[in-house]
C-alpha cells in the first residue's frame, strides 16, 4: 500500500507551483477528495475490466492518497483474480493489496460525484463510465456514454480507460480544465489516429505476445511499461523474460507516481524492486545495473526490441548506437502548462536522433534557468518550506508527475509493440495531450 510523503511530492508540485498553494494544504486537499470505484458483478468473468479496476486504483490511490473507495458485491469481492494465477488471490484481496482494506465498501448506497462505473454496476447521471471495445477505450459520464460490446481483444483498452478516467477527475479536481468530466474521451490503441467509430479502429484479437525485451529506466514511465506488459494475458508468464536497466534506488518521489513501488521499497535499487514485482507474478528477470550511455552495446543474443522511459535527450541519443533492433521511447512534460502531454518515437526513425531529441538552444536552457530561480526566490509555498536556498532550487527544478500520464503513454508503447507481432500499423511519432 502506498503511503504519500509531502516534501517532495511531484503530484502536488502542479499546485505549488500554478497556485502556491503549500505542500501540506495541497496533500490535504488531495486527501479529501473521496473517489469511488463501483464495480458490476459481471467483471468477475471480465479480465480487461478487472485490469481497468485495478489500474483505476493503482492510479487513484497515489493521486487521492487514502481517498480512495471501491463498491463490489461480496461474491464479487471473493471471485478469483483473473490476472497473475501465481499470487492465488481473490480479485478482493488485490484491491486491498493496493488500497488497503479500508477501502473496500458495500455495493450500493449513495453515489458521490466523483464515482466511476465499471462493468454493469449500478450508475447515475454524474457517475462517469468506462467502457471498451476490442482495442478502443471510451470514458464519459454515466448519462451519454453508453456501454460498448467489450469484445476483449486487448487488455490494453482496460488500462487505459482507467488512466483516462482518474485524468478526469483529477483535471476536473486541480481545475485544469472546465470540460473534464463533462466530456467522452475515446482512443483506439489500434488505429490512434482514426475516429473510434471507424471499424478498423476495432482492431484484432491478440494472438502474440512478446517473450524477451529491455526496458530501460524504471521510473515513472518504466513503471508503467511493466505495469502494462505484464498485465498481458500470458498462459505461462515462466518463459518471458524482461531485461531492466537502471543504475538509481528507489526515492520517496518515485514511489508516487510509479505503479509497481510502495514505501517499504524505498533505498532499494530499481532494478531489484521491480524485478521482485516481476517474479512474483511468475516472469523472469535480468538485471543490468549501470548508466546507459555512449558505450552500451546491446549482444546479439539478448533481445533487440526496447522501450525507453528515459527523461532526458542526451540518453535518448545514446539509443542510436545501442544496436536494438526497434526502440520505442516517449516523453512527457513536466511544467503547470504541459505536464499532461506525451509524446512518443520509434528508432530507427526517418528523422536521425540529433533531431529527433535535440539540446535546448542556449537561449531556451537560459530561460529556464531564469524561470526555476524566479520560482524558488518568488514563489510564496517556496518561502516556507524553509531557509534552504538551494534545496528550494531543486524542488523548484524537479519536473511534475501524475501517474495516470506515464499510464497513458505505457499503453500507447505497448500497443505499439503489440501491432509489429501483428501486422498492424506502424507509427514513428505520436503526440498528445490527455
Amino acid at each position: 500500500m502506498y503511503t504519500p510523503d509531502v516534501r517532495i511530492s511531484r503530484i502536488s508540485k502542479l499546485l505549488v507551483d500554478r497556485d502556491e498553494t503549500a505542500p501540506e494544504t495541497a496533500l490535504e486537499r488531495r486527501q479529501q477528495c473521496i473517489v469511488t470505484l463501483r464495480c458490476g458483478d459481471d467483471l468477475a468473468q471480465s479480465y480487461t475490466l478487472q485490469l481497468a479496476v485495478l489500474t483505476a486504483a493503482n492510479i487513484a490511490i497515489r493521486c487521492f492518497p487514502g481517498a480512495i473507495r471501491i463498491a463490489l458485491g461480496q461474491k464479487l469481492a471473493k471471485a478469483p483474480l483473473l490476472l497473475w494465477p501465481s499470487l492465488k488471490r481473490t480479485f478482493g484481496q488485490q484491491l486491498v493489496s493496493i488500497i488497503g482494506p479500508g477501502g473496500i465498501i458495500a455495493e450500493g448506497g449513495e453515489m458521490p460525484d466523483n464515482t466511476v462505473v465499471f462493468g454493469n454496476a449500478a450508475s447515475a447521471e454524474r457517475a462517469m463510465r468506462v467502457t471498451f471495445d476490442g482495442w478502443i477505450a471510451k470514458v464519459g459520464p454515466a448519462a451519454a456514454v453508453a456501454r460498448l460490446p467489450e469484445r476483449e481483444y486487448c487488455p490494453l483498452a482496460g488500462i487505459l480507460e482507467a488512466a483516462l478516467a482518474i485524468s478526469e477527475l483529477f483535471l476536473a479536481f486541480a481545475e485544469v480544465s472546465i470540460e473534464a468530466r463533462r466530456r467522452t474521451l475515446a482512443l483506439s490503441l489500434w488505429r490512434p489516429e482514426l475516429p473510434v467509430c471507424d471499424p478498423a479502429a476495432l482492431g484484432i484479437p491478440l494472438q502474440f505476445l512478446p517473450r524477451e525485451f529491455w526496458t530501460l529506466g524504471l521510473g515513472h514511465l518504466g513503471n508503467g511499461y511493466l505495469w502494462a506488459a505484464a498485465t498481458l494475458p500470458y498462459v505461462d508468464p515462466a518463459p518471458t523474460k524482461f531485461f531492466l536497466n537502471d543504475f538509481d534506488t528507489v526515492e520517496h518521489d518515485n514511489v508516487e507516481t510509479s505503479l509497481l513501488l510502495n514505501d517499504g521499497l524505498i533505498g532499494q535499487c530499481k532494478t531489484r524492486a521491480c524485478a521482485g514485482w516481476l517474479e512474483t507474478r511468475g516472469f523472469r528477470t535480468r538485471l543490468i545495473e549501470r548508466p546507459f550511455d555512449g558505450n552500451f552495446r546491446r549482444r546479439e543474443d539478448e533481445p533487440g526490441l526496447a522501450l525507453c522511459g528515459f527523461d532526458s535527450n542526451p540518453a535518448r541519443r545514446d539509443l542510436a548506437t545501442a544496436q536494438f533492433l526497434r526502440i520505442i521511447e516517449s516523453g512527457l512534460g513536466g511544467t503547470p502548462n504541459n505536464f499532461d502531454t506525451i509524446s512518443l518515437h520509434t528508432f530507427p526513425n526517418p528523422r536521425p536522433a540529433a533531431e529527433l531529441w535535440p539540446d535546448l538552444p542556449e537561449t531556451e536552457a537560459a530561460k529556464r534557468i531564469r524561470e526555476q530561480e524566479r520560482v524558488a526566490r518568488e514563489n510564496a509555498a517556496y518561502a516556507r518550506i524553509g531557509d534552504d536556498e538551494c534545496g528550494r532550487y531543486d524542488l523548484a527544478g524537479k519536473s511534475i508527475a501524475v501517474p495516470f500520464v506515464g499510464t497513458t503513454a505505457a499503453t500507447l508503447v505497448v500497443a505499439e509493440t503489440l501491432r509489429l507481432f501483428h501486422g498492424g500499423a506502424a507509427y514513428t511519432d505520436i503526440k498528445l495531450a490527455m
